[in-house]
């Protein structure tokens, strides 16, 4: 499998990066029309969130949306295998300063992020520009091809962390001044419900934890896509919490909530980048099912 993934990649990476990623936007139109079960997720996901917008700004979302996936999808050989100076010429950076300053202060930084446009590229990024970098992710099953995915998101020297090995590294990581990237928008089953959008859905709260217990400071990243080419922002903002009174602390679901909705305007500004095709909300769903069924 891992084989047959690796000369697929190559040889998508010897043609044009324009050319595969509109490839790539035309089969995720297609998958919107032939993927009945993730197209009822996108489309519910969409209810949830703007109930007030008419049916075919929505459909116009999800086929976008499925679109924008499709072109991330394509574009992965490119960021896998091009160079560091072809891969930062196609990013434009914006926040960049105060980041950096957080990072010189060498008591570390939680970076959080969502999947946002062509976050494989966003994710890369970091160890591109330089910056000490532990990523937690979730391993694939298939072994060769875990492998393979890890050395690409780690050549340039970012450390990927499984989920699996626990969170014991994390204080000598932020001690020696890395920045631990966390994706914040994805659905955890074991997490905590903290609003998302405006709605509920168990969220992660390791940001929170460890930004409140080492006086961490807190940044928030995107990746925009620059109309529908390979080019993007990268843009760094920090996350002020809100300020308590003397013998208060913050608890941390007021700061994962913060941290969450610093990432709203993003996806109300151009919605069809972020990943609707996930369960989010799944929290809620669940909710709402047993209340359902309750009636019956």
């Amino acid at each position: 499998m891992a084989l047959l993934v690796k000369s697929l990649f190559f040889l998508l990476q010897l043609l044009p990066v324009r050319l595969v990623g509109a490839f790539g936007a035309g089969l995720g139109r297609l998958f919107y029309l032939i993927d009945g079960r993730h197209r009822t997720i996108v489309l519910r996901n969409l209810d949830r969130i703007y109930p007030e917008r008419e049916s075919a700004w929505k459909i116009r979302i999800a086929h976008e949306s499925f679109a924008e996936l499709g072109r991330t999808m394509l574009e992965t050989p490119h960021v896998f295998m091009r160079s560091r100076e072809y891969l930062l010429s196609r990013i434009e950076m914006e926040g960049e300063e105060a980041f950096r300053d957080a990072v010189a202060q060498g008591k570390g930084v939680i970076l959080t992020a969502m999947h946002h446009s062509n976050w494989e590229l966003g994710a890369l990024s970091f160890s591109m520009m330089g910056y000490e970098t532990d990523i937690i992710y979730r391993p694939l099953r298939q072994e060769s091809l875990d492998k393979f995915l890890l050395d690409s998101r780690t050549r340039f020297g970012a450390h990927l962390r499984s989920r699996n090995e626990g969170l014991r590294w994390l204080p000598k990581a932020l001690k020696n001044g890395h920045a631990i990237a966390v994706m914040v928008d994805q659905h955890l089953s074991n997490g905590t419900p903290v609003p998302f959008l405006g709605h509920l859905g168990n969220t992660t709260t390791l940001p929170a934890t460890f930004a409140a217990k080492y006086a961490t400071p807190l940044f928030g990243v995107r990746l925009d896509r620059i109309g529908r080419s390979f080019r993007f922002k990268l843009q760094f903002w920090p996350i002020e919490l809100p300020a308590l009174s003397e013998g208060h602390q913050h608890s941390d679901i007021e700061i994962m909530r913060t941290i969450c909705d610093s990432f709203a305007p993003a996806i109300h500004q151009r919605p069809e980048l972020w990943l609707w095709v996930h369960r989010r909300w799944l929290y809620l769903d669940e909710l709402e099912q047993k209340q359902q069924e309750s009636l019956k």
